[in-house]
C-alpha cells in the first residue's frame, strides 16, 4: 500500500458505459497534479487491495489518504482533484448522507439499463495508460 500513499485509485466497474465515460470526464477535468489512478474493479489488483467488506457493494470505490471511500462519499473526494471550476460540486456534501447514498444506489442499479453495458473497459490513449492499474 506504501506505493499508493500519495496517490488516489479509482475503481470502477470496466463493463459500464457510464462509469467508463466518468473516468474520462475525470481524466479531462482534473487538475494539474494527476493524482488519480485507476483500476477495474475486476481486477486481479482490486480483488487482492479492496477490503472483503467493500467487494459486495455496487459502487465507484475510491482509496485515497490511505482510506476507502464509497458511494457519492467518493466522488466528492475526487473533487478536490478537479479544475477549479469544478469546485462548486462540493455543495453536494449538504445533501444528507442517507440521500445521497439512496440517490447513488438508484443511479447505480438503472446504470447498465439507462447507458449501457461494454463487452471491454474503454482503453486508454497512450496520454493516459500509466494512469490505469491493470
Amino acid at each position: 500500500m506504501n506505493n499508493f500513499s500519495k496517490k488516489a485509485i479509482l475503481f470502477f466497474d470496466g463493463e459500464c458505459v457510464l462509469c467508463n465515460k466518468t473516468v474520462q470526464w475525470i481524466l479531462k477535468n482534473e487538475n494539474h497534479k494527476r493524482e488519480i489512478l485507476f483500476c477495474k474493479l475486476n481486477s486481479n489488483f482490486a480483488r487482492s487491495f479492496i477490503p472483503e467488506h467493500l467487494k459486495s457493494i455496487d459502487s465507484v470505490i475510491l482509496y485515497k489518504n490511505q482510506h476507502f471511500y464509497i458511494y457519492f462519499d467518493a466522488f466528492i473526494q475526487i473533487v478536490s482533484n478537479l479544475k477549479w471550476y469544478w469546485k462548486f460540486l462540493y455543495i453536494l456534501v449538504i445533501i444528507p448522507k442517507f440521500l445521497r447514498k439512496k440517490l447513488y444506489t438508484w443511479i447505480a442499479k438503472n446504470r447498465k439499463i439507462w447507458f449501457g453495458k461494454t463487452d471491454e473497459c474503454w482503453i486508454m490513449t497512450n496520454e493516459w495508460k500509466n494512469r490505469c492499474i491493470d
